[in-house]
C-alpha cells in the first residue's frame, strides 16, 4: 500500500500533536497576554494588560477567521509592532519571536501527545523513513519547533514546513511542493498522514503522496475524498509500513 515509500509527512495539530488540551484556549490566551505585558513592559513600564489585548491580540485575532478563506498567513509582528508604535517601541523579528514564543508558553505547557508517540515515530525511523512536518501555523516556525521540543519530538523531525513564513497555507498545493522539495523526494515516494481530508489528504494525493486520514474522532467521511487508508491512533501507521 505504501508502495517504495520514502519519507513520512504528518500535519502538527490535532496530528502528532494536540494544543486544545488542559486549560480552555481562552484561558491559556489571558495567561500569555499577561506573560506578553510583563515581557514588554522591560521596554515600557506603562504597557497594560487591557491596552496588549484590546490593541494587539484583538487587533490580530480579527484576520484568523480569514486563514481559512484566503489559505494565506498573516504577519503577527505587524500587528505587535503596530500597536507597539503609540509606546515608541519597534521589536526586530529575533524580538518579536522571543514575544510570542512567551505568549505561548501555556499552550506548549498544554500539549497533548498520543501514548506512545515516542515508540511510533522511533519505528518508523528503524524501518528507514524519514518523517517531515506540514502544518498551517499562525505563528513562527520556531514556536512551534519549541512545542515538538517541550514533549521531545523534535528530534524525529528531519525537516519542518510551516505555512507562517511561506505566507500561503494548505491546502495549497505549494505547500506541499516545496515540503517535498525540501526533503529532496518525489510526490509517489512519500505519505501524508493528517487528521484533515480536505486540508491534508486531498491535495496530497491530488501531487500523487499516499494519504493516510488520521481519523482518531471516528468521523464519518461524507466527501468524495477517498484516503488511501485510515487510522484511528498513529501507532497503526507501523503496520501498513
Amino acid at each position: 500500500m505504501t508502495k517504495s515509500s520514502k519519507v513520512i509527512f504528518f500535519d502538527m495539530g490535532n496530528t502528532l500533536l494536540h494544543f486544545h488540551f488542559g486549560k480552555t484556549d481562552e484561558e491559556k490566551d489571558i495567561i500569555g497576554i499577561k506573560h506578553l505585558t510583563n515581557f514588554l513592559k522591560q521596554y515600557n513600564r506603562q504597557v497594560e494588560f487591557n491596552d496588549v489585548k484590546k490593541h494587539f491580540f484583538d487587533e490580530w485575532q480579527k484576520v484568523m477567521p480569514l486563514r481559512k478563506i484566503n489559505h494565506t498567513e498573516y504577519a503577527v509582528e505587524d500587528y505587535l509592532n503596530g500597536f507597539l508604535k503609540k509606546y515608541d517601541i519597534e521589536l526586530d523579528l529575533d524580538m518579536c519571536i522571543k514575544a510570542l514564543d512567551i505568549f505561548y508558553t501555556e499552550y506548549r505547557n498544554d500539549v497533548w501527545t498520543e501514548e506512545n508517540i515516542h515508540h511510533t515515530l522511533e519505528n518508523i525511523k528503524q524501518k528507514g523513513y524519514r518523517i517531515g512536518v506540514i502544518s498551517n501555523s499562525r505563528l513562527y516556525d520556531e514556536v512551534m519547533i519549541n512545542c515538538f521540543k517541550k514533549v521531545g519530538l523534535a528530534k524525529y523531525i528531519d525537516v519542518f514546513t510551516f505555512s507562517y513564513y511561506l505566507k500561503i497555507s494548505k491546502p495549497q498545493k505549494q505547500v506541499f511542493e516545496i515540503a517535498l522539495d525540501r526533503m529532496k523526494v518525489n510526490p509517489e515516494d512519500a505519505i501524508m498522514v493528517g487528521d484533515n481530508l480536505k486540508s491534508d489528504i486531498e491535495p496530497a494525493q491530488k501531487l500523487g503522496l499516499t494519504g493516510i486520514w488520521f481519523n482518531k474522532n471516528l468521523t464519518l467521511n461524507d466527501t468524495d475524498i477517498k484516503p488511501d487508508n485510515e487510522i484511528f491512533k498513529l501507532k497503526e501507521l507501523i503496520d501498513l509500513l
